[in-house]
């Protein structure tokens, strides 16, 4: 009797070992999901046909409480937080253009445009996007401006 105990335990360990490493870490269905319900299935099998209906009963019961504050502790435990990232992003993209900037005006280029970068016209910074590319503090002149992208080409003066 104990050495069925020993062996129904082993294999519910593992079976939840198995879900406990396809919920948390392995993404989707995948081969651990599968053999978790697998050494569920065995384990709760063999106790039913070794141990008896009753017993086999009480080891199903049991096995679902214990599943479950398993799935319960693992999610309260810190365990999660030490393997998550901790970083926010909090840079945004532009989204308009300032009105203040219009066809034909001039700039300079801050950064090499390849084909974006960065050019200030006036006392405006934007990003901007060129059709070939334009090194550092080349004089540059606005051709077009849609919604989110300044066009340049390079000017023949600032």
């Amino acid at each position: 009797m104990i050495l069925d105990i020993i062996i129904f335990a082993v294999l519910a360990a593992i079976a939840i070992f198995l879900l406990i490493l396809e919920l948390f870490f392995l993404p989707g269905l995948s081969v651990a999901g599968f053999f978790s319900i697998v050494f569920y299935g065995v384990a709760l099998y063999y106790a039913f046909t070794q141990m008896g209906m009753v017993v086999g009963t009480i080891l199903l019961i049991f096995t679902i409480f214990l599943t479950i504050f398993v799935i319960w502790y693992f999610m309260r435990s810190r365990t999660l937080d030490k393997m998550s990232l901790h970083t926010n992003i909090d840079a945004t993209a532009p989204t308009t253009i300032d009105s203040n900037i219009h066809v034909g005006d001039k700039g300079i280029t801050i950064s090499r445009l390849n084909p974006m970068g960065r050019v200030r016209i006036g006392n405006i910074t934007a990003e901007a996007r060129a059709i070939d590319f334009i090194e550092e503090n080349v004089p540059v002149i606005i051709t077009k401006i849609e919604r989110t992208t300044i066009y340049v080409e390079p000017s023949q003066q600032a």
